[in-house]
């Protein structure tokens, strides 16, 4: 009924001003009665008047609803009969607007909320680094009520304000900064993304100082064992070694013609061994520096492929001898920037262990695989040994920790350390019985 209530309204008063005219152009031609007549053209004016002021209120009400809409005004009710058909539309319409609008709202103070609630700094920036979003955590950490634009997070720090400007795609930095009377080591997070075709920068900072020197005094107190057994396991014997021969050349001092064959022997044993222990020591010594003193990279444009290549060569009849299955899954014309001689050690490192891992296998199979995906570009050295044990795994990254006969226990570390001078990472991952991955980051 109200989908065909306006046509008829319509219908019925074009009818209506059709009788009329006609009757009053009647009247008024073929007969005395003009008076009557005019009465008639008066009726004709009023029902002509009513349908242009319905057709017009129509209109109006259309115009009103639209403006409420671009005015965002959702508060007004639109009056409606039982068969006002349009007024009925708009009523709809207008709530319908006024709970998304509600919801909207809701939505965002929901979000509002959480933001203000995590204790990790949040602050947005749109296209012209103007700071659309602050929160509790940020204001707290940068002692700062508001911060307009990005020229005022530069004047607490310009390293923070530079990686913000000139990141384009999502990244992971630590940087330290001194805000007020305290240092702290701040972890960032950058996201970009776009919003009704505007681009944001989304960052989060988050201070890891109490996280960083618990690890750190865990590193140094894993490192002090290492080195305490190291020294030990040299300073000892040759302490000992030390008294015993000295003890056996005051006994013989007033026989030294008649020393017999087994103290000589005795004294010339215990001489070697600390010959042998001092050079150890001096060898860990040496070793330490080196671990101490890594060359700065030099970075160039390397291509993974002949890179990888270049080191299967040097492998190849080691591989053949051990009975090796290689298998390589590399990518064409993948480049990074790197120091091409250092990312050589880390490999040959690598794949040593690898060797190494597989050696007592009856199937000796080691892979390696280049990537490049959201994270960046990745190399994967895989084997299928029988894994790393949890409580070696741990450790397999601090200095001079080794489970090799003769091993340095430097090899992990320098590859780690190596990495992190490339502004990557080297992860492990291993399963008991099925292998270890070990994957460089870059």
């Amino acid at each position: 009924m109200r989908q065909k209530y306006f046509r008829v309204y319509v219908v019925l008063h074009i009818i209506g001003l059709l009788v009329l005219g006609y009757a009053g152009t009647y009247v008024l031609l073929q007969t005395h009665f003009w008076l009557v007549s005019v009465w008639v053209f008066l009726a004709f004016v009023a029902l002509l008047v009513s349908l242009i002021r319905y057709v017009e209120r129509s209109k109006r009400d259309l115009s009103y609803f639209l403006l409420s809409i671009k005015q965002h005004d959702f508060s007004n009710n639109f009056a409606y009969k039982n068969k006002d058909e349009l007024n009925y539309a708009f009523d709809q319409i207008n709530t319908v607007l006024k709970d998304l609008r509600n919801e909207k709202a809701s939505n965002y103070l929901y979000l509002q909320t959480v933001v203000e609630h995590v204790r990790v700094a949040v602050i947005c920036f749109d296209e012209s680094n103007r700071v659309q979003l602050l929160n509790r955590a940020a204001k707290e950490l940068f002692q700062k009520d508001h911060l307009p634009s990005i020229n005022s997070l530069a004047a607490i720090s310009q390293d923070i304000a530079q990686i913000i400007q000139y990141t384009e795609r999502s990244s992971k930095e630590l940087v330290k900064v001194k805000i007020g009377d305290q240092l702290r080591n701040l972890s960032m997070l950058v996201t970009t993304f776009k919003l009704q075709e505007k681009s944001f920068k989304l960052v989060s900072f988050q201070d890891i100082k109490n996280e960083l020197e618990s690890q750190e005094m865990e590193s140094w107190q894993r490192l002090i064992r290492v080195l305490t057994h190291e020294i030990k396991n040299s300073v000892i014997p040759i302490s000992t070694l030390s008294e015993v021969t000295l003890h056996l050349l005051k006994k013989e001092e007033q026989q030294y013609a008649q020393l017999n064959l087994e103290a000589y022997q005795d004294i010339i044993g215990g001489l070697e061994t600390i010959e042998s222990r001092s050079k150890g020591l001096a060898h860990f010594v040496n070793t330490y520096d080196q671990l101490t003193k890594m060359p700065k990279p030099k970075m160039i444009t390397v291509d993974l492929f002949r890179l990888i290549q270049r080191l299967i060569s040097l492998f190849k009849s080691d591989f053949e001898t051990l009975g090796i299955d290689l298998r390589l899954t590399i990518s064409e014309g993948l480049q990074i920037e790197a120091d091409p001689d250092l990312i050589d050690q880390v490999l040959i490192n690598l794949l040593k262990n690898a060797m190494d891992a597989v050696k007592d296998q009856p199937l000796k199979q080691i892979q390696i695989i280049t990537k490049n995906d959201e994270e960046g570009v990745s190399i994967e050295v895989m084997d299928n040994g029988n894994g790393i044990p949890d409580e070696i795994l741990e450790n397999i990254f601090v200095p001079f920790y080794t489970t090799k006969q003769g091993g340095s226990g430097i090899g992990l570390s320098i590859s780690r350390q190596i990495m992190k001078l490339h502004n990557g990472s080297l992860y492990v991952n291993s399963t008991s019985k099925a292998g270890t991955a070990f994957k460089l980051q870059f």
